[in-house]
């Protein structure tokens, strides 16, 4: 039998499904990419090379077998529905097709898609690292995160994370390594089998990607003639160094190759650049468990979105810690009369502003990008509220010390002063 498969053939899945190929998509290192009827819907099959099936075939399957009982761990992962039966001596297995829309994270770097505002860019980074701290948390690792792995809607934000055929129980060696560029120093250097603190790793690489389209560990030092093994070794394994470090220039940025990491380092949130010197350190290179963890970059990310101010003439203002500041596009000054004090610091309380339940505490890995709170404006005069959209009621007490409950859903004003509490965080509305 070819390895190449023909239109209408068919074939039978482990769990009682039949599949027949209808159109040849794409090819891969491992294999095939086909449309396919499954059951009567139409689905992705990929078609493994015999040769892609590494020293173990029939541990592959098995984790692969595995991993559509359990099912996926979030919607963002294309996830193995079923698996075929053995074929001529290889195998494949049926996910969903990707919808139209979505392009890969190389397409972004050449900048062949642009995503539509900056809070998108913010809301794709924020899916990313949720489905990793849900599949981490499940005990898995992903084990090959690399740019081909990540398809984002460049108008929404929306990501769909494919290839998960090497997903396994955290510490289980598939015989998998990562892509070269994407692997984490410990595993380029043989030392460590790739795993969750790994994956913190490249998912970090990834970030750094979608936010400055440059790799972060490819600067001046990476624009060479010729990228032998040594090289490269040496690049992402023995001496890696973040190309924006502010205590070694050597593999700084190049100013025309580089150009994007320029122009949009210095505008990052001094939390935004600390996360990624953090996870850039030497430390973090030496010692995986230095890494920053998902958490971690959850509330970065929420902040840096919360304070995002939209101008009207279409520019998107960074604001500091909720106050006003002005338009570098227009010169306008933003609108922003109140601000919310989470704690550590404050977000603008304007229309649609969110507080999220991981800016508030140690939370469930589900329930981390649930929004507690929004602010909402009153269609008939322009007054702005906060809205409990959490589950439980809050404890508010109001301007004149006086305390009331906020039941699920209820509205309570912007009013200088007023503090509520949801579960054990207070958050306070101040006037600017």
């Amino acid at each position: 039998m070819s390895e190449v498969l023909e239109n209408g053939f068919c074939m039978k899945t482990l769990f009682g499904g039949i599949v027949k190929v209808e159109k040849f998509l794409a090819e891969g290192g491992q294999g095939g990419v086909y449309i396919a009827d499954y059951n009567g819907q139409k689905k992705a099959l990929k078609w493994y090379k015999k040769c892609s099936l590494g020293a173990n075939p029939a541990a592959f399957y098995e984790n692969i077998k595995q991993n559509v009982m359990r099912g996926t761990p979030s919607p963002e992962f294309l996830w193995p529905l079923d698996i075929t039966e053995w074929v001529d001596g290889t195998f494949g297995y049926i996910m969903e097709l990707r919808p139209e829309g979505y392009y890969e994270v190389t397409e972004y770097m050449l900048c062949h898609v642009r995503f539509s505002s900056y809070r998108v860019i913010i809301d794709a980074a924020l899916k990313i690292v949720s489905a990793f701290r849900i599949l981490h948390n499940a005990g898995y690792s992903y084990q090959d995160l690399n740019d081909g792995n990540f398809f984002i809607h460049p108008q929404n934000g929306r990501v769909l994370i494919c290839d998960n055929d090497n997903v396994a129980p955290d510490g289980t060696e598939t015989g998998i390594i990562g892509k070269p560029r994407y692997r984490a120093p410990e595993v380029v250097l043989h030392k460590n089998k790739p795993n969750s603190l790994s994956d913190r790793f490249s998912m970090s690489l990834i970030l750094y990607i979608l936010f400055c389209l440059n790799h972060p560990l490819e600067g001046r030092r990476y624009l060479v003639p010729g990228l032998t093994p040594a090289l490269q070794e040496k690049l992402y394994g023995s001496e890696p160094l973040f190309i924006m470090d502010p205590d070694d220039k050597s593999n700084g940025p190049h100013p025309v190759v580089h150009k994007n990491s320029i122009i949009v380092w210095p505008c990052l949130p001094d939390y935004m650049q600390k996360i990624f010197l953090a996870a850039f350190s030497r430390k973090a290179f030496q010692k995986p468990t230095a890494r920053p963890r998902e958490i971690d970059w959850l509330n970065a990310l929420t902040r840096f979105r919360s304070e995002i101010v939209a101008c009207p003439c279409g520019n998107e203002i960074f604001t500091q810690q909720g106050e006003p500041c002005q338009c570098e596009k227009c010169g306008r000054r933003a609108d922003i009369p109140f601000r919310l004090e989470l704690g550590g610091y404050c977000i603008p309380a304007i229309r649609d502003s969110r507080i999220y339940r991981c800016q508030l505490g140690v939370c469930d890995e589900k329930d981390a990008l649930s929004p507690v709170a929004q602010v909402v404006e009153k269609k008939e005069t322009g007054a702005l509220g906060i809205r409990n959209k959490s589950e439980k009621r809050w404890n508010a007490i109001t301007t004149k010390g006086e305390v009331r409950k906020v039941a699920p859903d209820e509205v309570i004003p912007l009013k200088d002063g007023i503090c509520f509490q949801v579960g054990e965080e207070s958050v306070t509305i101040k006037a600017n």
